[in-house]
């Protein structure tokens, strides 16, 4: 697994950008097969639009619901997809910076709310974007598992090498205290970016209430 989401990554500093490539494609199904998952979060798909086809291609069979929100400019983008054999459905909320699912996960007899997010990288766009999660916490009120990418971390020890992540931290951590969402550890690694230079971040969270 950890080869497969570093040579994802890889791919993220060449030429081909989001889901662009035949490459990148082939590593997340391959995740999703040994892994056997029955949700799937994408960030920064960078797509105008998400066909069946290549959501098909993705999963790896035919039995699946997704939603997608389209990049905004050259950023963002999100695809969330989901085994329609685990879950029923009862209601989802999409803007361009996220994708809520509000479902009963039928195997477990969990009720709750899934949350697929990309945050914007700039400080006044990421402020409007915690004032809309606080929103969304006032209308799904069940538990809520958050995934994606924060753009921010909460404090020097989620990166190496790296600089200027830290401008967006007090705003994260504040969003997250107001939710009451905690932080759910990685399991066998500490970071979820890796780039040049051996640069590493996590701005990628899965985080519950």
């Amino acid at each position: 697994m950890e080869n497969a989401i570093e040579n994802v990554n890889r791919k993220r500093h060449k030429k081909c950008k989001g889901l662009g490539s035949d490459g990148k494609i082939v590593a997340i199904n391959r995740l999703v097969r040994i892994h056997r998952v029955n949700v799937c979060f994408l960030q920064e798909t960078k797509l105008e639009k998400v066909s069946g086809d290549l959501v098909r291609r993705i999963w790896g069979e035919d039995y699946f619901e997704f939603r997608f929100a389209a990049e905004v400019g050259r950023s963002g983008g999100l695809i969330t997809i989901w085994d329609k054999s685990s879950f029923i459905t009862r209601k989802v909320y999409c803007t361009n910076r996220l994708i809520v699912v509000e479902r009963n996960w039928c195997c477990e007899g969990w009720e709750g709310v899934l949350i697929n997010v990309y945050t914007p990288n700039g400080l006044l766009e990421q402020k409007i974007f915690w004032v809309e999660i606080l929103e969304v916490r006032d209308r799904f009120t069940y538990f809520w598992i958050v995934g994606g990418d924060s753009n921010a971390i909460r404090n020097k020890s989620d990166k190496s090498n790296c600089v200027g992540l830290l401008r967006g931290s007090k705003d994260f951590l504040s969003s997250l205290e107001r939710c009451k969402l905690v932080d759910l550890p990685l399991l066998r690694r500490k970071f979820t970016w890796y780039g040049p230079e051996n640069k590493k971040s996590r701005l990628d969270w899965f985080l519950g209430r």
